[in-house]
């Protein structure tokens, strides 16, 4: 028999079984038996829960009540299918159609309609929070008084769909398609609509308090007395928009298009309208709001500065620069106290590869020093367990080791045993590298003007210098082959062709070097220690590749950093530090005593926070943080705080709440003897920072918008806001500090660092 009629005999054997038997065994039979189609099929009531219908075509089918629960339907037919009341829990709808549909009633919980085709469907008063709509095709669906709320409708087609009272709160809703879309009083509250299209969209007297409409269209979109305090409407379009009676309170309104908008009677107080384009706000409402808290700049420094510190009386600024100096200032007039040369030198190392394809870079310093903020004089010098020589390297077999130190002469040893000693330099050797091949080493010193020395490793004579470098090098690597030699110094890297000694690459670059500042007591407040710690830890790799005439070049350049990190008790007596993986160190900063250390379960390590007096330490890694007792050195408890990386944790002066921060923009605030969770924050981008206030029941929160918001605790309410920098400043804000006496509030970013003066007025 042929095939063809062979498919065509199983059919009709298909179809006459399903009539035959009929319900639900007759469907899945004929469905085991190839068929698909069941088009107006009376299934109500039947239990199709945990079936496999895969493709099924059930169009205009009797289904309602019917049980689905854990059913895969993707890419099933399901147009204009009667699914009043029927279980949808947990099924599997991904790029099914369900035009024309009626799923009043239905329940549809955690169900995945992942580029469904839901468009006009019925689904009012559907309750479908947090459910992932991603990318659903909801066009003319009837959504009204539906429960959206926390769903996941990035990239929803809902052009013309009905959402009359619906509940949108915190809902994805990032490029969705939604031109005429009807929200009259839906609540939006805290959405996110960024880049969302809602041209000609009705939004009367809907709520989107706190929402992230960041370059929405609203082009002709009506929002008569709509509420949008807080909103952020940066670069949105909202030409020709009807804003009357809406109110705008404290919204952010830069560069928004406003050109034919009507705002009669809209309330503006407070907003950020500046640099607002084409608005006519002759019959708006302007002015300030009542504040709580007002701020003035008090003083601003134009510095390079990565990191301060307030003294414990809050009468001394101190600041590190990229020239590796401590500047110490009055906070209340800016005029310098002193200077502090920190006198430290980072160790940069280069290593290819073993199999020649990336170049690794990488350079710590591994310092902390206690000084006199006034004298200047170095009280003492810590040092801790990690890494402390200038420099290691391995040979190309990773057998010969080269350990450089701070004076001639330099040694080779294999694996413990000396094998060669050579001659250095006066002023100490910087840097050497082993060729694989065993025939060359390379090296360099601070005094040599930039220049390379090529022995010849068997009787140690000089075979040739290299030079070109713009300072001192302090790294050197040969590739496996031995036929590449990498070199780095403080503004450049360089390739060499070791064979014909010739440069093949060469590219200029600044030095990047945080170090860390703070101010601790030995006795009391008017004898205090400044606190300076050069540890840094950075790591890169970039690919290698050949060109035609066979000149090493660097291309596709992928990096990733990993930094050392340093924290400090609120009382400022205990100091934890940390270096990539390893345990965590801490010391006693009156006595220069180590406490000794915490050894972090799995990756975490990033950020870290101290409490008050230094007995916990939390540790964070991606959206978890876990905390240890640092007297047992014990885990204490672990919770998953956030969907996105942690930047930042902190605690409360009192110790009984952690604040956290993440990429995401959000602020979550534990109870520290519960661990559970209070209230998350909303903000529209990453936060950078966090501090607590020492006087009030206030949290101070920095953006990556170079927005700083001020928290009540108590009412877990944004109580201020403004900005400390127009530019983004994602990489480049550092810190966020007050004075200890919480009258001032510190700022850093790459250019400035600025102290703000917060003033409470009679309502707080």
């Amino acid at each position: 028999m042929l095939p063809e009629k062979q498919a065509q005999t199983t059919k009709t054997s298909a179809l006459r079984s399903f009539r035959e038997i009929g319900g639900v065994q007759g469907l899945l039979a004929a469905y085991q038996l190839g068929e698909r189609n069941f088009t107006q099929v009376n299934l109500e009531n039947a239990d199709l829960s945990q079936a496999n219908l895969t493709g099924i075509n059930l169009e205009k089918a009797n289904l309602k009540s019917a049980n689905f629960s854990n059913t895969n339907l993707s890419e099933a037919n399901l147009i204009e299918a009667d699914l009043r009341g029927a279980n949808l829990t947990q099924t599997n709808l991904r790029c099914a159609h369900l035009n024309g549909s009626d799923l009043r009633h239905a329940v549809i919980k955690e169900v995945d309609l992942y580029r469904a085709n839901l468009s006009w469907a019925n689904l009012s008063e559907q309750d479908l929070k947090g459910a992932n709509l991603a990318r659903v095709d909801f066009q003319g669906a009837d959504l009204s008084a539906a429960n959206l709320s926390e769903a996941n409708l990035n990239e929803a087609k809902l052009d013309a769909a009905n959402l009359k009272g619906a509940v949108l709160t915190r809902a994805n809703l990032n490029s969705a398609y939604m031109p005429c879309a009807q929200l009259v009083q839906a609540n939006l509250r805290e959405a996110e609509l960024v880049r969302a299209d809602l041209t000609a969209a009705n939004l009367e007297q809907c709520i989107l308090d706190r929402a992230n409409l960041a370059r929405v269209r609203l082009r002709k979109a009506q929002l008569q007395q709509a509420s949008l305090q807080k909103v952020y409407l940066q670069e949105a379009q909202l030409q020709a928009a009807n804003l009357t009676n809406a109110n705008l309170q404290k919204a952010d309104l830069s560069k928004t298009e406003l050109e034919g908008a009507i705002l009669t009677r809209a309330d503006l107080r407070g907003a950020e309208i500046a640099q607002a384009k084409q608005a006519n706000l002759e019959l708006a409402i302007l002015g300030e709001l009542d504040k709580v808290i007002e701020h003035s700049l008090h003083l601003e420094l134009k510095v390079c500065g990565s990191s301060f510190a307030f003294s414990p009386d809050g009468e001394m600024l101190a600041y590190t620069e990229w020239n590796e100096k401590i500047t110490l200032v009055n906070s209340n007039t800016g005029q310098q106290i002193s200077q502090i040369n920190i006198q430290s030198e980072p160790v940069v190392s280069v290593v290819f590869s073993a199999d020649g394809k990336n170049i690794y870079k990488s350079f710590y310093v591994n310092d902390l020093k206690l000084w006199n903020p006034l004298t200047g004089e170095l009280i003492q010098n810590l040092k801790n367990h990690s890494v402390n020589l200038t420099s290691i390297v391995f040979d190309g077999n990773a057998q010969n080791i080269g350990m450089i130190g701070t004076g001639e002469p330099f040694e080779l040893f294999n694996v413990g045993h000396e094998t060669r000693t050579l001659k250095g330099y006066s002023s100490a050797i910087f840097t050497q590298a082993h060729s694989p091949d065993g025939q060359l080493t390379a090296r360099s010193a601070p005094d040599v003007d930039g220049q390379i020395e090529l022995l010849d490793r068997q009787t140690g004579k000089q075979i040739c210098l290299l030079t070109g470098h713009k300072a001192a090098v302090q790294s050197l690597a040969f590739s496996p082959d031995s036929q590449i030699l990498g070199s780095r110094s403080a503004e450049d890297f360089k390739l060499w062709q070791v064979q014909t000694r010739e440069e093949t690459y060469s590219h200029s670059q600044s030095r990047t070097y945080y170090p860390t500042v703070a101010f601790t007591e030995v006795d009391n407040k008017s004898n205090p220690v400044l606190i300076s710690s050069d540890f840094w830890g950075d790591f890169e790799y970039k690919r290698l590749e050949q060109d035609r005439e066979d000149k090493a070049k660097l291309g596709g350049g992928r990096s990733s950093s990993s930094n050392a990190y340093v924290t400090l008790s609120a009382d400022g007596k205990v100091l934890a530090r940390r270096y990539y993986e390893q345990p965590v160190q801490l010391w006693n900063l009156q006595t220069g005593e180590e406490l000794g250390v915490v050894n972090l379960d799995g990756d975490y390590g990033f950020p870290l926070a101290l409490s008050s007096t230094g007995d916990i330490l939390a540790a964070g890694y991606r959206g978890k943080i876990a905390l240890w007792d640092v007297k047992t050195n014990r885990m204490i408890y672990t919770f998953t705080a956030h969907s996105d990386s942690i930047k930042q944790i902190v605690f409360s002066p009192d110790d009984r709440i952690l604040a956290s921060g993440a990429y995401n923009g959000k602020i979550k605030l534990w109870n520290v003897q519960t661990n559970c969770e209070i209230k998350t924050l909303e903000t529209y981008s990453s936060i950078m920072d966090l501090a607590f206030s020492p006087s009030e029941t206030i949290l101070a929160s920095v953006s990556s918008d170079g927005t700083i918001r001020l928290w009540d605790l108590e009412t877990m309410e944004e109580i201020h806001s403004f900005k400390s920098d127009q530019q983004k400043v994602m990489h480049n804000l550092i810190n966020l500090k007050f004075s200890p006496d919480g009258k001032l509030l510190a700022s850093s970013n790459k250019n400035s660092l600025r102290l703000w003066k917060l003033n409470r007025t009679s309502q707080l």
